[in-house]
């Protein structure tokens, strides 16, 4: 059964799929969210993924006039 807390509840102990193990997951609107181990991860690969695709659409316009 799902459970719902209250509006002054930030985060709640559950069982994360992803990381195979009980952590903090986020609590929105009452109900359970995302884990947040998992949002820190995810934020942290996207901060080192390189822009390369902004420096091919640069080559691509360097030549015309």
């Amino acid at each position: 059964m799902t459970q719902h807390f209250t509006r002054l509840t930030v985060s709640a102990a559950f069982h994360c799929g992803k990381c195979g193990r009980a952590t903090q997951h986020r609590i929105d609107n009452g109900r359970k969210g995302p884990c947040l181990e998992c949002i820190v991860r995810l934020e942290k690969q996207h901060a080192e993924k390189p822009k390369a695709e902004e420096a091919k659409q640069q080559e691509m316009f360097d030549g015309v006039a």
